[in-house]
């Protein structure tokens, strides 16, 4: 596996993306950026075919069919519904979390997450288990501060935290599952990253996956700003950001431990911020918030830890 330094001297190939178009291009000499696969994805109709199950090929995802992400993973629709990410039931006391990407949720300076929801298990145009609204969602203060664009990602940083609401008084991990979250990971070792790409060779319409060792790589966006991130091999495209990086020996087949999230890459690697101390603060505050009935001032997410949206997706 040939897994270059992601810092502000290394990157030269990247995706280009066009934020007013939703349009993408590959091997445009960039410079030393990571650029987020997200929220600059359209949603919209997907082409309404099964997946090709074919033999898996290093680098590249294959179909991710049954199991326990054919419920826990999904598309996150934000931004008022024009863009999507993908996103993940992660366990927790709550019963209602989902882990993403930062920027799918807040990004340059705003708040996405008007009228956002949550499509679990969409496969081929299907929605099997619905439409899951969006509460609120945590972001980490230093992605706020960081405040990076989408073709120029805080990839450590770009990790988040989703609250949904309740459905006829039923929780989420009632009816999806969860998949299990790990705060430490020293070895890394092998890993599955999952998620719906949508743009060149990939419609949106099915769940993909990429295994392989993941690689714990310096990552400094700013020298100001050091940190590590996760990389493996893999050619997902827009759409893919906030899918789960899965650890365990299940995790090939969408069963593991949550340990990152697609941030952004290339077209041939992908990368994740490294889940540790700093993401468990965020998550805890998410889900101390995320068990109150009433979302009362007292209940609210230390700012300090977690930056929260307003709740009920509104802006």
């Amino acid at each position: 596996m040939d897994i270059r330094k992601w810092s502000a001297a290394s990157v030269t190939t990247v995706l280009t993306v066009a934020m007013t178009c939703a349009l993408w291009t590959t091997g445009a000499p960039q410079g030393s950026r990571v650029v987020g696969l997200g929220s600059v994805a359209p949603w919209g109709p997907a082409d309404p075919r099964s997946p090709s199950l074919q033999p898996p090929v290093r680098g590249q995802a294959g179909p991710i069919v049954g199991g326990l992400s054919s419920s826990s993973v999904g598309v996150l629709v934000v931004d008022g519904g024009r863009h999507r990410c993908s996103a993940t039931v992660i366990a927790s006391d709550s019963r209602r979390l989902l882990a993403t990407a930062a920027h799918c949720v807040w990004l340059e300076g705003d708040w996405r997450v008007d009228g956002a929801f949550f499509i679990p298990g969409f496969a081929a145009g299907e929605e099997p288990y619905g439409r899951w609204s969006v509460d609120t969602a945590y972001v980490s203060p230093a992605w706020q501060d960081a405040n990076s664009p989408i073709s120029d990602v805080a990839a450590n940083l770009d990790y988040a935290f989703v609250s949904l609401l309740p459905r006829d008084g039923v929780l989420p991990e009632q009816v999806l599952g969860a998949q299990g979250i790990r705060f430490t990971d020293p070895a890394a070792g092998e890993a599955a990253a999952l998620g719906y790409p949508a743009a060149g060779v990939y419609d949106g319409g099915s769940l993909r996956g990429c295994t392989g060792p993941a690689a714990i790589e310096p990552f400094a966006r700013t020298p100001e700003l050091p940190g590590e991130i996760l990389a493996l091999d893999c050619d997902m495209t827009q759409g893919a950001s906030g899918g789960p990086w899965l650890a365990g020996p299940d995790a090939s087949s969408g069963r593991g431990q949550v340990i990152g999230v697609v941030s952004g890459g290339d077209d041939t690697a992908l990368v994740s911020p490294r889940f540790g101390p700093e993401v468990e603060q965020v998550y805890a505050a998410a889900d101390t918030a995320a068990q109150a009935t009433d979302p009362s001032p007292g209940r609210a997410a230390d700012p300090m830890s977690a930056q929260i949206a307003p709740r009920g997706g509104s802006s």
